[in-house]
C-alpha cells in the first residue's frame, strides 16, 4: 500500500472487506440499543449506515461485478438480487416510527442475516475471482475509483 493525502491507500478488495466489518458492527449496534418505538438512540447509527450501504452496494454493482458477469453470472445475479432486499429492508427500517420494537428488530435481524450470507458469497467467491483479473495497481486505482462512487451515490 503506497501513502495517500495522509493514509494508505487501500485496493478496491481492502476497501470492501473493510466496509463488510464496519457495517457487521453498526448491526450488533443498533440491535444492543433498540429500546421500543421512535428510539431516539437508533438514528445516529442507522442514519448514516443507511447512507454508507447505499454507496456501497451501487460502487459494488458499477465496478465489482460487470467483470465477472460472463464468467460468474449466477453470483453475479444472486448478488444484485441480494442488493435489491438489502435495500428493500433499509427501506422498512427507515419507517421505523411505524413499527413496533419487536418488528423493527426483527427486520433489522432478516438484513443482518442476508447480508452476512452476502458478505460469505462476495469474500468466498467473487472477490477472489475479481482480485484474479488484476493487477495490483488496478486493484488500488478502482479502490479510489470505489470510495469516490460510495460518495457520490451516498
Amino acid at each position: 500500500m503506497t501513502a495517500q493525502k495522509g493514509r494508505m491507500k487501500e485496493t478496491i478488495i481492502d476497501h470492501i472487506t473493510k466496509d463488510h466489518e464496519k457495517v457487521s458492527e453498526e448491526i450488533r449496534e443498533l440491535a444492543k440499543r433498540v429500546r421500543g418505538r421512535r428510539d431516539t438512540t437508533l438514528e445516529p447509527v442507522f442514519v448514516p449506515m443507511r447512507k454508507e450501504l447505499l454507496g456501497h452496494m451501487a460502487a459494488e454493482e458499477e465496478l465489482l461485478y460487470p467483470p465477472l458477469e460472463k464468467t460468474m453470472k449466477k453470483q453475479v445475479r444472486d448478488a444484485i438480487r441480494e442488493h435489491g432486499a438489502i435495500r428493500r429492508y433499509l427501506d422498512d427500517l427507515s419507517s421505523g416510527g411505524e413499527r413496533s420494537e419487536a418488528e423493527w428488530t426483527r427486520l433489522l435481524l432478516l438484513m443482518k442475516q442476508e447480508i452476512e450470507h452476502h458478505v460469505e458469497e462476495e469474500e468466498g467467491e467473487i472477490l477472489p475471482a475479481f482480485r484474479a483479473l488484476h493487477d495490483e495497481q488496478t486493484l488500488l486505482r478502482l479502490g479510489d475509483e470505489f470510495e469516490r462512487l460510495e460518495e457520490e451515490h451516498e
